[in-house]
Formats: C-alpha cells, sequence, structure tokens
C-alpha cells in the first residue's frame, strides 16, 4: 500500500514559498530600518544579531516548506483516505469513507493563479484538508469519493 501514496502536485511547493516570502519580508524591512536608525557605536551588534535573525526566520519561512512538501503523502480508496504528514511529528491520518460527512473543493488566490485546489473533507469529529492537488486530480478525487459514498450508503439500505 505504501506505493500507492501520491506526493502534492509540485506547484504547491510555489504557493508555501510565496507566504514564507510574505511573511520574511516585514521582518528584512525591520532589519534595514533599524540599521538606517540606529547610533553607530550599536550599528554592528545589531546587524549580527539581525543577520542571525532573519537566518533563523528564513530557514523557518522557506526551509519548511520544502520538508513540508517532502513528508506529505495521500491515499485513497473507496474505503479510506490516507493522509502522511508532519516535519517535526509525524502522523498519520486514516479516514473512513462511511464516515464523511461533506467534501469541499477550494481555492485561494495563489492556488488559483497555479490551477491549485485543496480538498476539506468533513466527519462528524473533525475537518481534515489536503491541500496542492491540481484541479483535475482534486475534482476527480471529490467524484470517486462520492460515487464510493452513495454505493456504501445504497448497499447499506439494501440489507
Amino acid at each position: 500500500m505504501e506505493n500507492k501514496f501520491k506526493s502534492l502536485d509540485k506547484k504547491i511547493l510555489k504557493v508555501w514559498l510565496i507566504v514564507g516570502g510574505i511573511c520574511f519580508l516585514p521582518f528584512l524591512c525591520v532589519l534595514v530600518i533599524l540599521a538606517l536608525l540606529i547610533d553607530p557605536q550599536y550599528l554592528v551588534p545589531t546587524l549580527i544579531t539581525g543577520i542571525l535573525v532573519l537566518i533563523l526566520l528564513g530557514l523557518l519561512c522557506f526551509g519548511y516548506p520544502v520538508l513540508k512538501y517532502h513528508y506529505y503523502s495521500y491515499y485513497y480508496d473507496e474505503r479510506r483516505i490516507c493522509i502522511n504528514k508532519g516535519v517535526i511529528f509525524r502522523t498519520k491520518i486514516v479516514i473512513p469513507v462511511c464516515q464523511i460527512q461533506d467534501l469541499h473543493l477550494y481555492q485561494g488566490p495563489i492556488m488559483l493563479l497555479l490551477k491549485l485546489s485543496g480538498v476539506e473533507i468533513s466527519t462528524a469529529g473533525s475537518n481534515y484538508v489536503i491541500n496542492g492537488i491540481s484541479n483535475d486530480d482534486a475534482s476527480k478525487m471529490i467524484k470517486e469519493l462520492e460515487e464510493d459514498l452513495y454505493q456504501r450508503i445504497k448497499e447499506s439500505l439494501d440489507e
């Protein structure tokens, strides 16, 4: 079953890196403003501290999405949906199809430009998201899961 797991579309990595850049930019601006306004005798220690903070933030904003993409995979069939995710704490989520209450397809503005979708799966207890699937794969996934769910409902009513 392991070899059936699919990776997310590579374009989702671009989305996550763009979001990381948007988060990183204000900190870079603050460092530049501090460098321009600070007293020259404190300039070197401030710049060294600021650069160290920027390196850590850069790793967080740009390194974490790469690792997140690497460790994220999903699989579904007529009985269950499996999601593997997590960089530091790895999680395997198994969602029985019979427990699905709602399936939602969504796109943010950047995802819309890159022709990506997210699938939100709602059960009685939780919501789960598979973010970063191509539009065609997401539509196909929802269609197949709906068909499987309706088939199981029909089978249970016929019994």
